[in-house]
């Protein structure tokens, strides 16, 4: 009870949370951590670990590769 159904495996912005990529479309969208966090009601912390998530599963280095990696996968 209370589980979370299995995902298939998938890859780049397709294999994101919905967490993991609200914070990196607002990441993508140029606002900071601190301003992300306040507006999801999460702490940083909880914003820098879905955005290194993010960064792995989208194999992205930095904030501005985002917005190309995250529109990649929804043009494919």
């Amino acid at each position: 009870a209370g589980a979370r159904p299995r995902r298939t495996a998938v890859s780049g912005a397709d294999s994101l949370t919905p967490s993991e990529r609200r914070v990196a479309q607002m990441a993508a969208e140029g606002m900071i951590n601190r301003d992300i966090a306040q507006s999801l009601f999460v702490t940083e912390k909880t914003v820098e670990t879905h955005l290194g998530h993010a960064y792995a599963k989208l194999k992205v280095h930095s904030r501005t590769e985002l917005p190309g990696a995250l529109t990649e996968s929804v043009a494919a």
